[in-house]
């Protein structure tokens, strides 16, 4: 169950990657449907989500991680949803990802286990067959990076930091 403010920390894709997701969910919001995803904020894979009051201990604990790690690929494989009523790309799990998500390993907003995924759209489950239908004609796996990790504050919508992961080691 969501609670009524919360925090997520989440790795955010290249602009390359960016661009590529923007242009996929453009040809899907031109379906005229009505979606509810956040739609302000980058495409990425949520980490971890945690109370409001854990925020100051997250900023430290996001730059020490970002100094810490380096930029890495992960493959966006497939198109997929939770329950008909979100759709996203599923990337596969590297030990990258899986260490970085262990890093934040917390879920307070809802209760759910980890799935990693970033969201495409998301609405009413009519609406989201039909995009589905689509996505399956026009995605095509493909290699993304993560380079950085970010935190907001939910809903309404505030991010709060933005740390790019370290270039190299």
């Amino acid at each position: 169950m969501k609670k009524e403010k919360f925090l997520t920390v989440f790795a955010v894709f290249d602009e390359k990657t960016q661009e590529i997701l923007r242009g996929i969910q453009s040809q899907v919001l031109a379906l005229g449907h009505s979606w509810t995803q956040t739609m302000d904020i980058p495409f990425h894979i949520s980490l971890g989500s945690f109370p409001v009051e854990d925020k100051e201990k997250l900023k430290l604990k996001i730059a020490q991680v970002c100094k810490e790690n380096t930029l890495f690929d992960v493959e966006l494989k497939r198109i997929n949803h939770f329950g008909d009523k979100v759709l996203f790309v599923e990337p596969t799990v590297n030990k990258n990802l899986f260490d970085l998500h262990k890093m934040f390993d917390n879920n307070y907003a809802d209760g759910f286990d980890w799935h990693a995924h970033a969201t495409i759209v998301s609405g009413e489950q009519e609406d989201v067959v039909k995009a589905k239908t689509l996505l399956n004609k026009i995605f095509k796996p493909m290699k993304a990076q993560i380079t950085g990790i970010q935190m907001g504050e939910f809903f309404p919508t505030k991010m709060i930091v933005a740390k790019e992961l370290c270039k190299q080691m």
